[in-house]
């Protein structure tokens, strides 16, 4: 029987290995997604809640992970889904405490560590046999309507893979790159991969339909969040996005040659679909509710989908794109990390940087120690050249926490002067995702165009300027309440506090 007639591999448990089946590689247990919830419900079982009843992966689903965000945006899974076998994982990455936990960090430390794992990577582990490929479907096999794709906003175009981390090798480099992107299923083994084309998958389609190419790739569905982490931090093309993910689990990640593709995938991912992007068979998708929370649509081209491995128990994992954890993954420490290495590279004294969840994802808050009096602004110029998304950029002084939106608002209040300390930019590079943005240039290749401001929202240099009054008295800097406040009292007071800080990003 050929490959392409091929209707179901399932690799009996007798011939599987105790590593492949699950057992621990190394001590801990293999870094993957079931790791990482066993974690999450040992360290946090407030942010891991647990749905019973069945549930539509049309609407429902979603509605029901967009309806938990004020209350802590906590990760659901759902164990009865409409149309499939599989549990449902979502909302993985809706607060940075919890991708904080997922690399083993404070929340302070994860973006210099992700600048540092760009640095210092880990190279892969390659592996004979994987729990990824324990079913493998090829062929008339395929069939992407049997997996549990949903429909998010309410007039989505139809099902979308939304947290697929999509895998390339890169061809001018040799290494793999990875990335997350919008993916409509259209049907049994076809979808769309749209791939902005300054993304790197999107420079290697463009110049595969030049070249009458077509581009292999390989799709991760489900596996430990650092993979998914590791493919927001666009790091340089020479820089193996495997090797980076391995950086951030501080161990090697296993890998497993894929079963049609030349690719190496994840060995202990849940999901991988495998296929070939037909770079010049370019079709409509959309509308697509997106981060901005706004609709987009676009044209993009087709891919064919050649096989699905997974495990015989797989856990499935969905994204909502109009939630806090699809800003949270893109922002936390991927864009972030960018921005701090830019504008550092500019004014060396930067201490913190934080693009704030809300407001769509357009702003960016920025702590500097003043040493020169156009640092504030040099800072402002450096953050809009590096990172086109942002609108609206705050520069503060090192005593306003840039994660306190409250001492943001307090800084450009009585810090900031428009006449003097705004910095206007007209006409720069927008997004397609605003509204509100001018758009030039055809339908199918929109120019959008949009108006900055930067706020320099920091005390002089030289000259007097007062002083906080705010500030904890000589020797209380570090008062501990449990010495004036009763237990049962501490308890109350803590358990809110937990609330807050699940609730806060």
């Amino acid at each position: 029987m050929s490959e392409e007639t091929v209707r179901t591999e399932t690799v009996s448990k007798e011939t599987v290995s105790e590593e492949t089946a699950g057992a621990a590689p190394e001590p801990g247990g293999p870094a993957d997604l079931r790791s990482f919830l066993r974690d999450l419900a040992a360290s946090a079982p407030e942010a891991l809640i647990t749905v019973e009843r069945e549930v539509d992966p049309v609407h429902e689903l979603s509605a029901v992970v967009k309806a938990l965000e004020p209350h802590g945006a906590p990760a659901v899974r759902f164990q009865r889904v409409k149309g499939s076998r599989m549990p449902v994982v979502a909302g993985l990455y809706g607060t940075r405490r919890r991708i904080a936990l997922a690399l083993g960090r404070d929340v302070r430390e994860v973006v210099d560590f992700a600048v540092s794992s760009i640095r210092h990577p880990l190279p892969a582990r390659p592996v004979d046999a994987a729990p990824v490929q324990e079913v493998v479907e090829r062929g008339d096999a395929v069939d992407l309507t049997t997996l549990p794709f949903g429909v998010h906003s309410r007039d989505d175009a139809g099902r979308y893979i939304t947290s697929g981390v999509t895998l390339a090798r890169d061809p001018a480099t040799g290494k793999i790159n990875t990335g997350m992107y919008r993916m409509m299923v259209l049907d049994r083994d076809h979808i769309t991969v749209n791939a902005a084309p300054d993304h790197d998958l999107g420079r290697m389609i463009t110049a595969a339909a030049e070249r009458g190419e077509d581009v292999p790739i390989a799709i991760v569905i489900g596996h430990h969040p650092a993979y998914a982490i590791a493919s927001q931090l666009k790091h340089p093309t020479d820089v193996d996005s495997h090797e980076v993910a391995g950086a951030l689990l501080g161990r090697p990640l296993d890998v497993v040659r894929g079963v049609s593709v030349d690719l190496e995938v994840p060995a202990y991912a849940e999901i991988v679909l495998e296929g070939v992007i037909e770079a010049r068979d370019v079709v409509r998708e959309g509308p697509f509710g997106e981060f901005t929370y706004y609709y987009g649509a676009a044209r993009a081209p087709q891919c064919r989908i050649t096989a699905v491995t997974h495990r015989a128990d797989a856990l499935f994992n969905d994204l909502h794109p109009t939630h806090a954890e699809h800003r949270c993954l893109w922002l936390f420490p991927g864009r972030e990390a960018r921005l701090l290495e830019a504008v550092r590279a500019s004014v060396p004294t930067v201490r913190d940087v934080r693009i704030p969840f809300h407001g769509g994802s357009l702003s960016a808050y920025i702590s500097i120690e003043k040493r020169h009096e156009a640092d504030g602004r040099q800072a402002l110029l450096a953050a809009f050249a590096r990172d086109h998304f942002l609108k609206h950029v705050v520069v503060v002084d090192p005593d306003v926490d840039v994660f306190d939106d409250r001492e943001v608002l307090w800084a450009l209040n009585v810090r900031f002067q428009a006449d003097r300390d705004l910095v206007r930019l007209d006409h720069a590079k927008g997004i397609k995702m605003d509204p509100s943005a001018k758009r030039l240039g055809s339908a199918d290749r929109p120019d959008v165009v949009t108006a900055k401001l930067g706020f320099d929202a920091t005390k002089p240099v030289t000259g007097p300027f007062p002083e906080r009054a705010d500030l904890a008295p000589p020797g209380f800097d570090h008062l501990d309440l449990t010495e004036y406040v009763d237990p049962a009292t501490w308890d109350r007071i803590g358990s809110f506090a937990r609330l807050a800080e699940a609730m806060s990003e």
